[in-house]
């Protein structure tokens, strides 16, 4: 009987005695499951990807430690978990790349920031403001300006939310969009390695 036809209880037996074959039958059984939770939490398909591959390599490395009782509830309660993790992770990093480009901004206004490459040149504002306007201009016109209500009239996401009318989260879903933008089409320019 092909393992594809055994019941999750089944397979599970079969991986204690070290199966493969088991395995990959749960593992296409359940991991569209598990990439649907991770991606509702974090919006990124390669994170999804990610804590989805990390929550089955888990399962097959410990399979002798693990007593799962269902299966199904077992990887959906681990990728919500996992999901959110890695989510305050990647908001923790965006609030400090947040204020790293706060004081990257404040350090060009000053004149007093130099490049990564060498230390010699210095980047002046109307360089990074143009740089960021035509990378900004790629964004939805909401998207654009949460970013500048954030950026340069330095309201904070709650007076940003009073002003616009919307809710707080979507004011940070906005700007975590327009500052994932940013980083990633600034990639290849030298002002990423003033983001580091």
């Amino acid at each position: 009987m092909p393992t594809s036809d055994y019941s999750d209880p089944e397979l599970l037996q079969l991986i204690l005695l070290d199966d493969e074959k088991a395995f990959n039958s749960l593992f296409e059984r359940h991991w569209t499951k598990v990439y649907a939770v991770c991606y509702r939490y974090v919006k990124d398909e390669e994170y999804a990807l990610e804590i989805t591959h990390d929550i089955f390599l888990n399962i097959w490395t410990n399979r002798k430690k693990l007593n799962i009782v269902s299966f199904q509830n077992y990887v959906l309660t681990s990728a919500n978990y996992r999901s959110i993790r890695k989510k305050r992770q990647i908001n923790a990093v965006l609030f400090n790349y947040v204020e790293d480009l706060g004081k990257v901004e404040q350090s060009l206004i000053t004149g007093n920031l130099l490049t990564g490459n060498g230390g010699d040149e210095k980047i002046n504002e109307e360089e990074f403001d143009s740089m960021i306007t035509a990378r900004l201009i790629e964004l939805p016109k909401r998207c654009q300006e949460i970013y500048l209500l954030s950026r340069k009239q330095n309201l904070s996401i709650s007076e940003i939310s009073l002003k616009l009318n919307i809710s707080k989260r979507t004011v940070e879903n906005q700007l975590t969009a327009a500052l994932k933008h940013l980083r990633q089409s600034l990639k290849y320019s030298g002002i990423l390695l003033i983001f580091m």
